[in-house]
């Protein structure tokens, strides 16, 4: 991990617990959560062993035991991360249940072939992987066969549309987008790569994998810049709107009935892609 990335982690690790006090996060945490139990099964005589990849603070990670009683291994390359980590299972006491490594998603030689029944990834840590091609190798590897990858992306057209209509950007920056598929939204955040439905599914392809599903995350609501305030306080005009349950309740019911539309998987601010081992 370069000094930027581990400054960002540093910062990141003392507040993304409190990400869904704003009300978009929830939402789109919902409909994470919601898009997982098509895929997990919640009724199993055996638990199963979830690698959380990239998993940080075990935010998630808590959230997947209490889910579908499973046994979760947080993999994430950052100390800081995985120190709020420690603290957040041990409080929720979940020591039995949920155990932490340290080391880097492209090479995950700590996690033995075929030894966990699937792999999450949440919040598009591959984004921030210089090697997509080696970590989906590996998650590959470690899968049991018939296992599952849910695996979260940043959006590569939702990132150019942002870049257009949010920040109206120079013309140069948004070929650079274009061009390369990175984005980088603030100078204390590093730059991220951005996927499409068609270099998703060619990921997952090349790894082995057989495509299940495809989803955008969201596809319709689209955040404000407030709703990426580092300390989580300040709140935007659809997060304010979304705190309304009965809004709420209509938004995510109308994204969970089209984001898994091929047409419509673009659209979204990110991406999840189901490939089956």
């Amino acid at each position: 991990m370069n000094a930027a990335s581990k400054k960002f982690f540093h910062n990141y690790a003392k507040n993304v617990d409190n990400a869904n006090r704003q009300a978009f996060w929830a939402l789109s945490d919902s409909i994470v959560l919601e898009i997982f139990k098509k895929h997990i099964p919640r009724k199993t005589t055996k638990k199963p062993v979830i690698l959380d990849a990239g998993g940080g603070t075990a935010r998630w990670a808590i959230t997947l035991h209490r889910t579908f009683k499973s046994r979760v291994l947080v993999y994430d390359l950052s100390e800081d991360m995985l120190s709020q980590a420690t603290k957040n299972i041990r409080e929720a006491g979940l020591d039995e249940y949920i155990s932490i490594i340290l080391g880097n998603l492209q090479d995950m030689r700590q996690i033995k072939d075929r030894s966990v029944d699937y792999v999450v990834s949440i919040y598009n840590p591959i984004s921030f992987v210089p090697n997509t091609s080696k970590v989906f190798d590996e998650f590959h590897r470690v899968l049991k066969k018939g296992g599952k990858a849910l695996v979260m992306g940043q959006g590569y057209h939702n990132a150019i549309a942002s870049k257009i209509n949010n920040y109206i950007t120079s013309p140069r920056e948004l070929r650079g987008i274009e061009k390369s598929g990175v984005a980088r939204w603030a100078k204390h955040v590093p730059p991220l790569r951005t996927f499409s439905f068609k270099s998703l599914k060619n990921i997952f392809r090349r790894a082995g994998f057989s495509l299940v599903a495809m989803y955008g995350v969201p596809i319709f609501a689209q955040p404000g810049s407030e709703d990426f305030d580092p300390n989580n306080i300040k709140k935007s005009r659809i997060s304010k709107a979304l705190e309304n349950q009965a809004f709420f309740r209509a938004v995510f019911q109308m994204e969970m009935k089209y984001n898994g539309l091929p047409e419509l998987v673009d659209r979204g601010m990110n991406i999840i892609a189901v490939g089956k081992k």
